[in-house]
């Protein structure tokens, strides 16, 4: 996939966060993935930011001076269990309402993908922007299938 470029001020800069999205039903991405120099953190946005204040972070995100990639996979899974891993209490009390009506629920997930080299540089940009950053096993990664 290609660069997103931001313009600002009638300049052109060139992003340095590679988006890649994947959507074939039943895949397994992280398994393809050589993890002998790379490290993938799963982003969480647990702010109650409005789609306006969401959107500015995304758009702050692709200012990132660092080269890494961010993977978004859908999945389906347990409304349950996408709550008990919110640790903000006003967000999974949403997700609660939810769960009552609903078993499974369909999101988006979030990785961010780098070098060790630059994990730590990487990590406080996101947290400045008020992301949240979990870090995964490499056999929990492969066992994420893409499903919707």
């Amino acid at each position: 996939m290609d660069n997103l470029a931001t313009k600002t001020n009638k300049e052109e800069i060139q992003s340095k966060l590679m988006i890649q999205v994947f959507d074939e039903q039943g895949s397994y991405p992280f398994r393809s993935l050589d993890f002998s120099n790379k490290i993938v953190f799963e982003m969480f946005d647990y702010t109650l930011r409005t789609p306006l204040e969401k959107a500015d972070a995304f758009s702050q995100l692709l200012k990132v001076p660092f080269e890494c990639n961010l993977w978004i996979l859908p999945v389906t899974e347990k409304t349950l269990a996408y709550q008990q891993a919110i640790p903000e209490l006003k967000s999974a009390a949403l997700l609660d309402m939810l769960s009552s009506i609903k078993d499974t629920i369909q999101r988006d997930r979030t990785f961010i993908i780098t070098t060790l080299q630059q994990i730590k540089s990487i990590a406080k940009f996101c947290k400045d922007l008020g992301f949240t950053l979990k870090n995964l096993e490499q056999r929990e990664l492969e066992n994420i299938r893409v499903s919707y």
